[in-house]
């Protein structure tokens, strides 16, 4: 029976949208497989290159400048370059970005590692028509060598997400005109470069509905300004300065890595309105007299880090009584998530735990999940603060305490197991492989 090629058979436009959902590399390969399929790929309007050679940069950079110079879809909706190896042309980086921009395109990806010299290390920068784009609405640009250079006419009216990973910016107000010319942005990803020349990065975008920022920086003195009153949404992962945050009345959930030695309460009060928080913190020190009105679920993960890592006052005395504050102005707190990672050259550090002569509220009416993660049971102090949440949590539905340590397993769980719980219905789970509830 003859082989009937029912694919080249196919409508273009069907033909297009299959080669559409492939990387690029492989569609243009398609040419060669008949007269019909010559130039459909070149009517993809999304393209995609992926640098997975092991020959380097080279081969994608002259895939990418000769697909380009045969592609005829009149509007390019995404083009997406990732390389795995070092750029070789800035030239030629430029050239595609400002093609896509004339192509109006909607989806704009660059993920590229810069190039090393021993003598200057090079610069990318974009074309000017880039920042006057009306038509992007995606944005990542990902390369340690690009510098952000934003001119005083840009212009994004439509851009919904940005990405800024390891980029360089110009000087310290190329950020803050960039976001000032983003109206419709709503989502923001920032993961700060050891040289991308910003001291104080701030973010006043009243659109944002969620921000994502990582600085892991410690040598650097840097800080972050953030006023954004329309956010849902925040992860905060910072060694540094958290400088000013205000104003985000609407927040339902917040991750905060606020890794300092020994952090004050005044960042902690920018998350008094929110829903969902979830703390990695190296002291709870700074939980005082913050009301949290709204919070129905809290993780707190308590860090310690090991002797051989060096933290500048970093104080190994930690108190759990600020814990206890914490559940006071918490008062319809549901889900309540510790835990306590220690290495194992502090487990017998001292802890401070004083019983108290006031229960919270929430333990009295709300509680109904509590978990202890990595729980020692070699110290006294944890223990009562996890036998005096027992003994008052009146409507706790689940309790899960996980031992840190398989020695003494037995022991410890069935120390557990002997606690008096007020919620005689409650369900106790102490198993190391069981599945941690975060609500």
């Amino acid at each position: 029976m003859p082989h009937i090629d029912r694919i080249s058979a196919l409508h273009d436009d069907l033909l297009v949208n299959i080669l559409s959902q492939v990387p690029t590399k492989d569609a243009v390969t398609t040419m060669v497989l008949s007269k019909r399929w010559g130039l459909v790929w070149t009517m993809v309007p999304k393209l995609e290159y992926n640098d997975t050679s092991k020959e380097g940069g080279k081969s994608l950079w002259r895939l990418v400048d000769k697909s380009l110079q045969l592609h005829k879809a009149p509007v390019l909706q995404s083009l997406r370059i990732q390389a795995e190896r070092q750029f070789t042309d800035d030239a030629d980086v430029g050239k595609c970005v400002s093609y896509a921009v004339d192509h109006n395109v909607r989806e704009l990806a660059l993920i590229i590692p810069s190039l090393i010299l021993p003598t200057q290390p090079k610069i990318l920068l974009l074309p000017s028509n880039f920042y006057t784009s009306k038509t992007l609405v995606n944005l990542t640009l990902s390369c340690s060598a690009l510098v952000i250079d934003v001119p005083s006419l840009a212009c994004f009216p439509l851009l919904q997400t940005l990405a800024l990973l390891k980029v360089v910016f110009k000087d310290e107000s190329s950020h803050v005109r960039l976001l000032a010319n983003c109206p419709a942005l709503s989502y923001l990803r920032v993961n700060r470069y050891c040289g991308d020349n910003v001291k104080t990065f701030i973010v006043k975008v009243p659109s944002l509905k969620s921000f994502t920022y990582t600085q892991n920086d410690r040598r650097a003195s840097r800080s972050l300004v953030l006023d954004s009153p329309g956010l849902r949404h925040l992860i905060i992962f910072d060694y540094g300065d958290l400088g000013s945050i205000q104003n985000m009345p609407h927040l339902e959930t917040a991750y905060v890595g606020h890794l300092v030695p020994q952090p004050n309460d005044k960042f902690l009060r920018s998350f008094s309105s929110v829903g969902n928080l979830y703390l990695r913190l190296m002291d709870v020190a700074c939980f005082s007299a913050i009301n949290f009105p709204r919070l129905m679920k809290f993780k707190l993960h308590l860090l310690k880090p090991s002797s051989s890592e060096f933290v500048p006052g970093y104080s190994e005395y930690c108190s759990l009584e600020p814990l206890i504050f914490f559940l006071h102005n918490s008062p319809i707190l549901k889900v309540l998530t510790i835990s306590y990672d220690v290495g194992p050259d502090f487990e017998d550090l001292p802890l401070s735990w004083n019983q108290q002569s006031s229960v919270p509220g929430c333990l009295l009416s709300h509680l109904e999940i509590f978990v202890w993660d990595k729980f020692g049971g070699r110290r006294r102090q944890e223990r009562e603060c996890v036998a005096y949440i027992f003994a008052n949590s009146k409507c706790l539905k689940t309790a899960t305490v996980l031992p840190r340590c398989s020695y003494r397993l037995e022991e410890i769980v069935e120390d557990i197991k002997s606690m008096y719980r007020v919620s005689e219905s409650s369900q106790l789970i102490t198993h190391s492989d069981s599945t941690i509830l975060e609500g």
